[in-house]
């Protein structure tokens, strides 16, 4: 028997609410032995996954930011031209992984450096990365946002002039765009000195409330169809690329992650009515086990080796049960200083190399093998998807996390991990769940100890006590498994 104090409380067993579809006619969990793990857009919490992202550096990484931004663009106007309204923002975001070096050696290339020779010289943007490299200065997402949108005009043109210069016309003129492009251009140093006599929270305030109206506007242009439906997808291109932009950079700083919920309270109403199908449903009883470090852990068959003939290896991997932690202050994450994801050599010959050959001070404890910055970003990483805002701390949730930089874990069966048997101790029955599903139940349950020769598995029964006027459990003692 092992004992875990975690903040107080002493723990044996974690338990899993799980509707009937899910256990036993839907997915099968039950006699699969599976814990699905879901993604972050299927669970209930609308801010699983924020990123409060903060950019803060020197003028090199400032400067290949844009240039990043103009490569994204390029790719995103020329896929445009090519896959019309099959664009998706999917497919943007899939662009964000790209450096120049990935650009075939094709007329792509020379357009994009001339792209960013236009760009990059133009005196309002030589304005805006001198304010932002300025001590380092921390910006935040509105205000990136706002400048990027600004901006946006006068870099979508250039793109779409250098292209028609190689015979790909995607419009008749851009001299509407040009007088637009100009305009916010000049905003730029305007809005600089503006903010440069505001505080924070006041400068802030603003950002946000310029982008809502932004925002608003380009609600009403779709009220209005101002792109006709043959051309619709050009909102993507014309209006909303920065704000798609900025949300797939968040997928070069840490992995793909899924959670599978536990609770430590099986006899939680509420917990039942959410997510124990409205009482119809079941709840897992896991025992845990301590892993290495002598942490609450459940052990999950994971592919762990690769052979040269495609082979997969497959073992036992113990996942630590993580306590979420309830605050309605998220994580900073160091833009900059975060891209865990991409290769070395793409940060050391695009994210951090300036024009001259020069390495950006960020470089230092990030590339090479510096440990200490490794074992940060993985801090970060579990700091960041322990958090929950405290509306949600009634349900004192623990979690496995399943992510991986080696294998693909995109599709649903994938994530379907095996547990061992052993390790499932019993199953609590709701208090209107079926007898039909009840006995269903257990003769998986009794196939399965029969296979192994289990006499301990438990099941329980819950139910309300007028004693104490909630939910209780009892044990299903007359059940006997041989």
């Amino acid at each position: 028997m092992y004992i875990f104090v975690t903040e107080g409380l002493i723990l044996e067993y974690f338990y899993r609410f799980r509707s009937i579809s899910s256990l036993l006619d839907g997915f099968h969990e039950l006699v699969n032995q599976e814990i699905y793990f879901p993604m972050i857009d299927e669970l209930n919490d609308p801010l699983e996954g924020f990123m409060d992202i903060v950019w803060r550096g020197d003028r090199i990484v400032w400067r290949n930011l844009l240039r990043h931004y103009l490569l994204c663009l390029l790719d995103t106007v020329a896929l445009t031209s090519l896959a019309g309204d099959e664009l998706s923002s999917e497919k943007v975001a899939n662009l964000v992984y790209k450096t120049d070096n990935d650009l075939p050696e094709a007329p792509i290339r020379t357009i994009y450096s001339r792209a960013c020779e236009t760009f990059l010289n133009h005196k309002a943007v030589e304005i805006l990365l001198d304010n932002w490299s300025r001590d380092e200065k921390v910006i935040r997402r509105d205000e990136l946002t706002y400048y990027l949108r600004l901006m946006h005009y006068s870099a979508l043109k250039i793109v779409i002039d250098l292209l028609a210069e190689y015979e790909i016309k995607l419009m008749s003129s851009t001299q509407g765009m040009s007088d637009h492009a100009s305009k916010s251009m000049a905003m730029i140093p305007e809005m600089l000195r503006l903010h440069s006599s505001f505080v924070n929270e006041q400068s802030a305030a603003l950002f946000f409330t310029s982008n809502n109206i932004i925002e608003q506007l380009s609600l009403i242009h779709e009220l209005k169809g101002s792109f006709s439906p043959d051309r619709h997808y050009w909102l993507l291109v014309v209006q909303d690329f920065p704000c798609h932009y900025l949300k797939a950079l968040e997928r070069l700083l840490y992995p793909d992650w899924y959670a599978a919920c536990f609770v430590t309270d099986p006899t939680n109403a509420a917990m039942w009515g959410h997510y124990g199908e409205g009482h119809r449903g079941m709840c897992l009883k896991f025992r845990a086990k301590p892993n290495n470090k002598g942490v609450a852990s459940l052990e999950l068959r994971r592919a762990t080796s690769w052979s040269g003939n495609g082979s997969v290896g497959y073992s036992y991997v113990p996942h630590t049960f993580e306590p979420i932690k309830y605050n309605s202050e998220f994580i900073e994450i160091d833009f900059f200083r975060s891209l865990g994801r991409l290769p070395m050599i793409k940060l050391s010959h695009f994210w951090y190399r300036g024009p001259d050959g020069e390495l950006s001070d960020i470089a230092n404890g990030i590339l090479g093998s510096d440990s200490q910055w490794r074992d940060e970003y993985w801090q970060r990483f579990g700091d960041w998807y322990r958090i929950k805002l405290p509306e949600w701390s009634y349900e004192n949730e623990h979690r496995l996390i399943l992510h991986s930089s080696i294998d693909n874990l995109e599709k649903k069966e994938d994530r379907k991990i095996k547990y061992r048997f052993d390790d499932l101790s019993g199953i609590i029955f709701g208090l209107k769940t079926s007898m039909a599903n009840k006995i269903a139940a257990i003769r998986i349950i009794e196939e399965k100890c029969l296979a192994v020769g289990r006499t301990d598995f438990e099941f329980w029964q819950a139910y309300y006590s007028h004693r104490t006027q909630r939910i209780e459990l009892f044990r299903l003692n007359l059940i006997r498994l041989k």
